[in-house]
Formats: structure tokens, sequence, C-alpha cells
């Protein structure tokens, strides 16, 4: 039954890729911002049937509500560092309707989007997505377990490269960090074995892990140098770069969601080896949103309040820029030794 269902789901994801149409993509100019955000809950105003019930037209929600997220999340977008290409994971959108919505959006035409793909699990009233300037080429559906969301793996064009991109939505720790774990371990071991596969029938490309993890990457839980994805602040063989850890081109603010006063970290995008191998992409540097719409005069994340109608989202976006053969750097110079 398991299997059907992630046929199914995979079918509905090529469709939406193959369908939309959207703003011609920009010239090339040699460098891709890759960029990862929690979106906090977007639903439109089409009763679809799976929305959380703050969401239906029956409690007052409706398209003026909708369109005034809508706006203020491609706002943000917008605010992302000019490059030649993007790539954007989004978590906690309703469906397909909100990733085309968005990529129509007028704040964002300069990014150029075009092409998307988007899950849908009946079984989740919230779904991940893929937005891109650049050719989506194919996108797979990988089953986690019942209740647990699943993984996303989309494949970009770039020129005559391939970007693979596992967008994921790890567990919350709602109902308690250690109660939950295991069902962001299940995840993070699909992650490893996908990650894998790409590996072996396409060596040497790229693969990047982007979403909200719900972790840390010192934790050594789902993340961390002994965690089920083995993370470091270098491009070691064994393991996934994350910009979070290194400490020779620190972020600010050093997290992305705000939680008792404390920065964490739990939005990421974790690269493979193949982003700093001195060929093709590389990566050339990381960094935070937090300007405009989504940044509070105390400088905190605007979070979304729905009671209010006031707000943006509790997650701010992170993103990492992939240059064209940016020249030796200290990265570069790390992995060699």
């Amino acid at each position: 039954m398991e299997k059907a269902k992630t046929v199914l789901m995979m079918v509905l994801i090529v469709l939406c890729v193959t369908s939309c149409s959207g703003q011609a993509p920009r010239e090339n100019g040699g460098s891709v911002c890759v960029a990862s955000w929690n979106v906090q809950n977007l639903f439109n105003a089409v009763l679809d049937g799976g929305e959380y019930e703050e969401y239906k037209p029956s409690s007052g929600w409706n398209r003026t509500m909708y369109e005034r997220r809508l706006s203020n999340a491609a706002k943000v977008l917008s605010y992302l560092p000019e490059a030649g290409g993007y790539i954007i994971v989004l978590n906690e959108i309703e469906g397909p309707d909100v990733a085309e919505d968005l990529i129509k959006a007028r704040e964002i035409g300069k990014l150029g989007l075009r092409w998307y793909a988007c899950t849908r699990d009946e079984g989740c009233a919230v779904q991940s997505a893929v937005l891109s300037s650049l050719p989506i080429s194919g996108a797979r559906i990988h089953a986690v377990g019942d209740g647990i969301r699943p993984i996303l793996e989309v494949e970009v064009e770039y020129g005559q490269e391939k970007l693979f991109i596992l967008a994921v939505h790890f567990k919350s720790n709602l109902g308690g960090v250690q109660e939950t774990a295991e069902e962001r371990a299940r995840a993070a071991d699909v992650v490893n074995r996908v990650s894998h596969a790409i590996g072996l029938e396409n060596p040497g490309s790229l693969v990047m892990v982007c979403g909200d993890m719900n972790d840390e990457c010192w934790e050594n839980r789902t993340l961390g140098r002994s965690g089920v994805l083995r993370v470091s602040e270098t491009f070691a063989r064994d393991s996934w770069y994350c910009f979070w850890m290194d400490t020779a081109r620190p972020v600010w603010p050093s997290g992305s969601y705000l939680y008792d006063g404390v920065w964490r970290s739990y939005d990421n995008i974790l690269l493979s080896q193949s982003a700093a191998d001195g060929s093709s992409l590389e990566f050339d540097g990381a960094g935070v949103v937090f300007e405009g719409v989504i940044r509070t005069a105390d400088s905190k994340p605007f979070a979304w309040n729905r009671n209010l109608l006031t707000g943006v989202s509790d997650h701010l976006p992170v993103w990492v820029m992939l240059s064209l053969f940016p020249g030796l750097n200290d990265y570069q110079v790390r992995i060699s030794l």
C-alpha cells in the first residue's frame, strides 16, 4: 500500500513540474543562489479539505488575507542576494497552487522563477516545494514512513551539469525532543541512502540537503559529527558541509529560529564535497535574510499570527551562493590538507 502511495505522489509532482509556466529565466551570471525557508503555514483561500481549521472559509480565512501573506512572502524572497539563477526550497506551503502563485508574484519577478516541484502528501496539511529559475529535469518522492513527511528529490540542470536538491522537513520537537528524535533520525537515514544512490549514478554531482531540520548541527542526534547526518565545518569526504559550523565565515544572526531568546539553526543547507572540488559550481558564501518585513523593530523574526493577522514567519530564510570557479579559496585549501 505504501509503495502505491509513493508512486501516486511521484506522478503528481512530475505533472506539477511540467505544467508550470512562469517568468522567463534570467541570463545566467555564473552564480546560483540556493535558499531554504519555512514560510509558516501559507494556505490559500480555496477549500481543498486538508487545511487546518483556522484556514478554512468557515473560520474567516479569505482571499484578501491570503494575498497579503503571499505578497509579504514574495517580498522576503526578493531580499535574496543577486545571482544568475535561483533555487528556493519552501516548507509549510499548502500545495502546488501556492507554489504557482509565488512564482507569478510581481515582487519576485526579477528572480526569473519558472519551474517547481511540490509534494502532495494527503496525510499532511502542509507540503514542501522547490522553485527554480533553472530547468527541473526530474523529481521523485522518497517515503519515510507513516506520519513522517517524505523527502522530495529534485534534479536541476545547470548547463551540462546536474544539481540534486533533497528538500526535507523533519519532525518538529513538539511532544518532546527525545520522544520525536526517532522520526527525525528515520528521515535522515533516507537522506543518506538517497544521496548515496545519487552519487553512484551521477559521480561528482553536487547534492544539497535543504529545509527545516528541527535539529542543530552540533547536537549529534539527527545532525552532528556523529549524528545520522554527519556534518562538518569543512568539505570532508565522509560528511556534509554545514555553514553554521564554519567559524571562518560566521553569519548573522547565528540562527534562523528564535526560541526563548536563543537562536536555533534549524533551517539548513548541507552541501556535498562536490561544492569544493575545483570544478563547475563551487561554494562561495552563505547568509540569512533578516531585513524588511520579516524583521521586527527589536530585531526578532516577525512571526505570523493568525489571530492578529500580522507578521510573516517565525523562521528566517537561509541561503548559500554557488559560483563558477571562484578561485582557490580557504575552503579548497582546507580540503586539500
